[in-house]
């Protein structure tokens, strides 16, 4: 099942085309920072994005964009 979240592309942490490389990235960020990040994709072919899961938006805006929850890093 497929979960869909709202984010502003300006706040990105990262960004990546390969998965492997941007969940790495994930990792590193949530190690250092203690919060609950997220790799999200826009849709195939578009690049990994990671967001700190926190500045989701419940409704979309001008000024965000839908993204696909690929994975979740919390613990």
């Amino acid at each position: 099942m497929s979960e869909d979240v709202f984010f502003n592309p300006g706040q990105s942490v990262s960004s990546d085309y390969d998965f492997n490389k941007a969940y790495v990235s994930a990792q590193i960020y949530h190690h250092k920072s203690k919060k609950p990040v997220v790799v999200v994709q826009e849709k195939d072919g578009q690049p990994y994005l990671i967001f700190e899961e926190q500045t989701d938006q419940a409704t979309p805006t001008e000024s965000t964009a839908k993204y696909n929850v690929v994975k979740r890093i919390n613990d």
